[in-house]
């Protein structure tokens, strides 16, 4: 028993570590947008950089490569994640002699090239470590591997985005740590971006080290107590037959269906997501404040998927949280509308983080409950490739919408961008509701559930959202701005109508029943 947990231990160490290395990097590539920004990058160069996060939404395109080929004496996660490692290390280190330089010219191009590369990488090691998560608690407990990841994830993201700001900025370090402990002033905080990049880099190499010394010379992970689970993971997948499975799944109806939800369901929060902290630097807040204000949210990031861990009914969920999540969003357009008029109001900040907090609840109760339903209705025999499909899909329309938004930014008045464009996304947000209502009703009428309280819920969604969107546009009632009332109203008459003829069509199909079966 001791010898067990002593296993365990090192596990969940082992797959913590490799997942904050995962989120240190996602948290750094964000953090260089603030910094595009705080060099007044346009919007239309913040879009160009937004191609940085498509490897994501790609890797299914090799993702069957790193399962199938690999080296017997390596096995088949160390393989790869060695070299894939060692890879992104190297190109820290060198990044960080030229990376200031890159920023302050505004060498977006390059910029974008670089850490498109680096998020490749990254996203071929999320790949590897999920593979071996799996591996690791098979015999233990499978539910660690999905709570290992939340927390290496956000505690990485956290150390490379908020740590990051806060401490290289020279007010926050001068003012709240040198001050206080009578020690002179700097033009610099506690590190440059050039030393944080660097050892961005050596952890990468020294993590790498480690893993091999500690599991290589024993083969830990390599070996398995279950004979069964070791002639799954020893077989040799065939390439072509990978691939062949991922094709077929896109044969059935239902699974084109659930694409094109998992496609379409960011449409109403795409500005709130990707917009809200570049509009709060334009209205004049610094990078160390907003790194500030993402502090409360880490325990959020945390406590919601423990709190999640148990659910059975993860579309019921799901609903919850898109609703909380498009009242959220609009509530925090209207707040941030109003920034000039409050920002000096004592109570500014703190309504500010109540609301970051419940949108990101909003946001990790989506989260968790997705991924807990495409876990159940993954097939077995390949279920990583099939959670990788499924992940694939949603960061594929995350990272459309992302560079969607950012574009179409250029375009309208720079006062109320912001505003404009949530009130937009919630427009449009109609049609992707009736799809998850859809989902939703015809999986619980086959199982006898009580849906009428939830169908309810979406139909008032479905007025909310008008009424909320139309409301925002009211506010914004300017002279010079190019929307009209009465063109939104004949729009959101017209949309009425739509979803009508969506709802009767969708609540026709048999939809989450027939993938699960």
């Amino acid at each position: 028993m001791p010898l067990k947990q002593n296993h365990l231990t090192l596990h969940i160490l082992t797959i913590i570590i490799l997942y904050l290395l995962q989120g240190f990097v996602q948290g750094f590539t964000a953090s260089i947008q603030l910094y595009l920004a705080f060099y007044k990058a346009s919007w239309q160069e913040q879009g160009i950089f937004s191609w940085t996060f498509y490897p994501f939404s790609l890797k299914i395109l090799w993702a069957p490569i790193l399962d199938s080929i690999y080296h017997y004496r390596f096995g088949r996660y160390l393989t790869w994640l060695i070299p894939i490692q060692i890879t992104i290390g190297i190109i820290f280190i060198i990044l960080s002699f030229y990376l200031e330089s890159l920023l302050i010219n505004r060498q977006i191009v390059t910029l974008t090239i670089i850490f498109f590369f680096i998020y490749f990488l990254i996203a071929s090691q999320d790949v590897v470590v999920d593979g071996l998560s799996v591996l690791l608690f098979a015999n233990l407990n499978p539910q660690w591997a999905s709570t290992c990841q939340t927390i290496g994830q956000v505690i990485g993201y956290f150390l490379s985005s908020t740590v990051l700001i806060i401490f290289e900025s020279s007010n926050f370090t001068n003012e709240y740590i040198r001050k206080p402990l009578s020690l002179p002033e700097r033009s610099s905080g506690l590190f440059s971006l050039q030393e944080f990049t660097f050892f961005g880099g050596a952890q990468f190499i020294i993590v790498n080290i480690i893993i091999l010394v500690i599991f290589f010379p024993k083969k830990s992970l390599n070996k398995t107590t279950n004979v069964n689970i070791q002639k799954i993971i020893y077989k040799k997948l065939d390439l072509s037959e990978t691939y062949s499975s991922i094709l077929k799944l896109f044969r059935k109806k239902c699974m084109c269906e659930y694409a094109v939800i998992l496609l379409t369901f960011d449409i109403g929060f795409a500005a709130t997501n990707y917009m809200t902290i570049l509009s709060l630097l334009e209205y004049g807040i610094t990078r160390d404040t907003i790194a500030l204000l993402n502090i409360p949210p880490v325990a959020i990031h945390i406590v919601v998927p423990l709190f999640m861990s148990q659910i059975q009914r993860h579309l019921q969920w799901f609903g919850y949280g898109y609703i909380f999540r498009l009242i959220s969003a609009v509530v925090l357009a209207i707040y941030i509308y109003f920034i000039p008029d409050i920002v000096q109001r004592s109570y500014f900040y703190p309504v500010l983080i109540i609301l970051f907090c419940m949108n990101q609840a909003a946001v990790y109760i989506m989260v968790v409950s997705r991924v807990g339903f495409s876990a159940r209705i993954s097939e077995p025999q390949i279920a990583g490739t099939y959670m990788t499909l499924l992940a694939t899909i949603s960061n594929l329309g995350q990272s459309f919408m992302s560079t969607l938004v950012l574009y179409i930014a250029s375009w309208l008045p720079a006062s109320h961008v912001y505003s404009i464009e949530v009130a937009g996304c919630v427009l449009l947000v109609g049609n992707t509701a009736i799809k998850i209502q859809g989902a939703f009703r015809n999986h619980h009428a086959r199982s006898r559930l009580k849906n009428e309280a939830l169908r309810d819920m979406f139909e008032k969604l479905l007025k909310a959202s008008d009424t909320l969107s139309l409301s925002v546009i009211k506010l914004l009632q300017k002279p010079g701005l190019p929307l009209e009332e009465k063109e939104l109203l004949k729009l959101t008459n017209q949309d009425d109508i739509q979803v009508e003829a969506n709802y009767r069509e969708s609540c026709k199909r048999i939809f989450c029943l027939q993938l699960i079966e």
